[in-house]
């Protein structure tokens, strides 16, 4: 049985449209299943816990970024596949599992094509994509071995699955990939240094306690310690999957 979570968003009458047109194209596909809207008297991770009560095969996020971390947040131990349907903005996790709209989207759910990828894990949440501070004030501390404060404007992002057009992360090899990126004032132009650490085990912290970014929408407080869970999510993907 498949479970379909609308995310609150998609209430708003300007998706009434792209909704119904969802609901038909399952249907059309024999992709038939529950269909669960959240609202505000009813959370996502209400919905989920409720509906693995009768164990599903696949919980289907329609929505974006935020709408799937929600939803592999909820599922703890369950077997069942997770699918993707992206609607609106903020759909890089979409696209990097080779889904790039809705249309697109019902094909590959009926196509089945899965893959078995591990999760980032920041203190007790799991992310899919990746994990993103400022530089300024923040310390991390690898393995409990050495401790990296970078110097300079610029960013720390922790990767699991890249959602960029490039193949430097791999979600299928028990690691994350740590990326500090410093941008130094050039005479002429700007100068960006880049330095690299692999890892399965950090922990971090910002003296500005500024949060946070995990699957480009959800904010988390520092300190945190980040991990990674191998081959902890079974997800349904297209053949143009960036992994």
């Amino acid at each position: 049985m498949h479970i379909y979570i609308f995310d609150q968003y998609l209430n708003q009458k300007k998706y009434e449209r792209i909704v119904a047109k969802i609901e038909t194209r399952l249907t059309d596909l024999g992709l038939n299943g529950k269909n669960c809207h959240v609202g505000p008297l009813k959370s996502l991770r209400s919905i989920v816990v409720e509906e693995l009560r009768n164990t599903p095969k696949t919980i289907v996020a329609v929505g974006n970024n935020g709408t799937l971390n929600q939803v592999i947040n909820s599922i703890g131990e369950s077997d069942a596949v997770v699918g993707i349907i992206p609607v609106g903005g903020n759909n890089s996790i979409a696209e990097s599992f080779g889904i790039k709209d809705e249309d697109q989207a019902c094909n590959v759910l009926s196509a089945r094509l899965m893959e078995k990828i591990d999760l980032g894990k920041i203190n007790n949440q799991y992310f899919l994509s990746n994990a993103r501070i400022s530089n300024k004030e923040t310390i991390l501390e690898i393995k409990g071995k050495y401790t990296v404060e970078p110097t300079g404007p610029g960013q720390v992002e922790v990767i699991n699955l890249n959602t960029k057009n490039n193949n430097t992360s791999n979600p299928n090899d028990g690691q994350l990939e740590i990326f500090i990126t410093v941008t130094k004032k050039g005479m002429i132009t700007n100068e960006i240094d880049r330095s690299f650490i692999q890892t399965d085990r950090a922990i971090i912290n910002n003296l500005l306690h500024e949060n946070f970014i995990i699957d480009d929408l959800i904010e988390i407080k520092t300190p945190v310690e980040i991990g990674v869970s191998k081959n902890k999510l079974k997800v349904i993907v297209g053949k143009e999957r960036r992994f």
